[in-house]
């Protein structure tokens, strides 16, 4: 029974833009193949410019050693030398308004991904979840003021349920692909953090948020110190 259990046991590793993030990427790239947004690549990797900011974090979710889902975290703080456009800027305008009325650091949380291979749909449902869940652990632990989040239509009422998020525009074409996504926003106050505390999944553990608050700015301001040296 043990065994099992420590079999099924996920856990998540973050990395900087300067850290190799191979296994993340070549996740998303098959991801991607298989529902049909990249064609195949003799590369079998999947990335964009942004991912080499300094302002971006990648999340890769391991089980058994292996990469089975992977979430991408960017950052901008107004004011920030390192601060940079966002992902999503590009395709929605209503970001702009959304950077200026936010009070603090927004995060886009974007590039999920889910390990083709794994075909039960209830498990896939929860990893989903638990990729949300470490963004938005992160994003509480950096002191985030707010969130943003472009998905594909079928996963709109997840984020609406279960995360109080609301739709910000009207669908749109967010490369790779030809799928319409959707842009989500929501206030990152203690409304979000007390309807947290309430589900038994999405629940936060103070020891967890206290070793994010250790690693993630580290991770983030790394590849700018290495720059100034």
């Amino acid at each position: 029974m043990e065994a099992a259990q420590a079999d099924a046991v996920v856990s998540t590793v973050w990395y900087s833009a300067s850290d190799n993030r191979r296994e993340a990427f070549a996740l998303r790239y098959r991801g991607y193949v298989n529902a049909g947004l990249i064609e195949p690549s003799p590369f079998g990797i999947y990335t964009d410019p942004y991912d080499e900011l300094p302002t971006t974090v990648v999340a890769g979710l391991f089980r058994r050693g292996v990469c089975i889902a992977t979430l991408r975290l960017s950052f901008y703080t107004p004011g920030a030398a390192t601060s940079a456009a966002l992902p999503c800027e590009r395709v929605y305008p209503q970001v702009e308004g959304i950077k200026a009325n936010a009070g603090g650091t927004v995060v886009e949380l974007s590039r999920l991904a889910i390990d083709p291979e794994l075909n039960n749909t209830r498990y896939r449902a929860r990893l989903y979840a638990a990729a949300i869940r470490a963004g938005i652990s992160a994003c509480i632990a950096m002191d985030a003021k707010h969130l943003l989040v472009a998905t594909q239509t079928k996963w709109r009422s997840f984020y609406e349920h279960v995360l109080d998020f609301k739709v910000t525009g009207p669908a749109q074409f967010y490369p790779p692909g030809d799928v319409p996504v959707l842009l989500l926003e929501r206030a990152l106050d203690d409304n979000l953090k007390r309807r947290i505390a309430k589900n038994m999944f999405f629940k936060l553990d103070e020891a967890e948020l206290d070793d994010l608050r250790t690693r993630l700015p580290a991770l983030i301001e790394s590849r700018t110190s290495q720059a100034a040296e």
